[in-house]
């Protein structure tokens, strides 16, 4: 079947904008130039079954009230914003890339999976299907519900990480410890290893994870200054965990294993003459983490069980 392009005439003829409602039917393809200022009229982007829409490399087009509902394509090699959303949530993806890219989204709980060796949890909020080669960064709002994963899987935002499902099984898509964080747990991006392009074809579904060796590396919170850990390592038949505070009371701590999975959740646990315990549950020698939580401050401690 013959293929439609809807071109941009107005443009071609020098003018400046180009504003209206945009449906792309089927077999059409919209192509949007780099730098066009053109608009929508604060709509969203629809298209037909097999309807396309197609942005220059190194456009930047694109926001929370004009977007893509449905897949975007790029041409080339560029830093390129794809203007994807769905559900009313505008979730651009920015890809650097070195081949032709496109990307869709998805407001809805991604495929189940189970972890990798890195992977400590998995967003049940959103995903992408992305394509092509390069370097990506997808980003979180209120809605996505960093808080409840960051907080939920050792306490760090820049444990966050990209991460892709493969055969059944969630990955990072770049190396441990390679994902770059912006913003706070309300607003904001990770980027996937800056040096090493991803070859998006190698993961069907795409979203935000936990880099398992981000959080064994804690070490730098808030109340790390202000917790010890008596007679650590810890013998496997004691039945606390005593540990030394000055200014603390009332603490939330919840232990961690190796690989991330939390065993234990204890709450107001007090402290008399600068003194505290937690309650050992039943623990195999090896490494643990106890994350710290009070008025607001958390700090991890890792322990070892002998």
């Amino acid at each position: 079947m013959k293929k439609n392009y809807i071109v941009l005439i107005l443009f071609l003829l020098g003018v400046a904008s180009f504003a209206q409602e945009l449906y792309v039917g089927s077999d059409a393809e919209f192509y949007l130039k780099k730098e066009m200022d053109f608009t929508t009229s604060n709509t969203i982007v629809t298209l037909g079954a097999t309807g396309k829409f197609s942005v220059e490399a190194g456009s930047l087009w694109g926001n929370a009230q004009e977007y893509v509902n449905g897949k975007v394509y790029t041409y080339g090699s560029g830093e390129t914003k794809l203007p994807v959303g769905n559900n009313g949530v505008y979730a651009p993806v920015f890809i650097n890339h070195s081949i032709n890219s496109e990307a869709q989204y998805f407001n809805s709980v991604p495929t189940s999976g189970t972890y990798g060796a890195n992977v400590d949890a998995v967003s049940e909020e959103e995903y992408w299907t992305l394509n092509g080669q390069g370097i990506v960064t997808l980003p979180w709002i209120p809605a996505s519900d960093i808080t409840s994963l960051v907080n939920d899987n050792g306490g760090s935002l820049n444990s966050v990480a990209v991460v892709g499902l493969n055969g059944g099984t969630w990955n990072l898509v770049s190396a441990t410890q390679t994902n770059s964080v912006t913003g706070d747990l309300s607003n904001g991006t990770v980027t996937t290893d800056s040096s090493n392009e991803v070859v998006l074809s190698g993961f069907s579904e795409y979203t935000f994870g936990i880099d398992h060796q981000v959080v064994l590396g804690l070490d730098d919170l808030f109340l790390n200054n202000e917790i010890r850990i008596i007679s650590n390592p810890i013998d496997r038949d004691a039945e606390n965990i005593y540990f030394v505070s000055e200014n603390l009371d009332n603490l939330e701590v919840a232990i961690f294993d190796f690989l991330g999975r939390k065993i234990s959740h204890q709450k107001n646990i007090s402290v008399s003459n600068n003194r505290g315990a937690i309650t050992k549950p039943n623990l195999n020698s090896g490494l643990y983490l106890l994350k710290f939580e009070h008025e607001g401050k958390k700090g991890t401690k890792k322990i070892l069980i002998k």
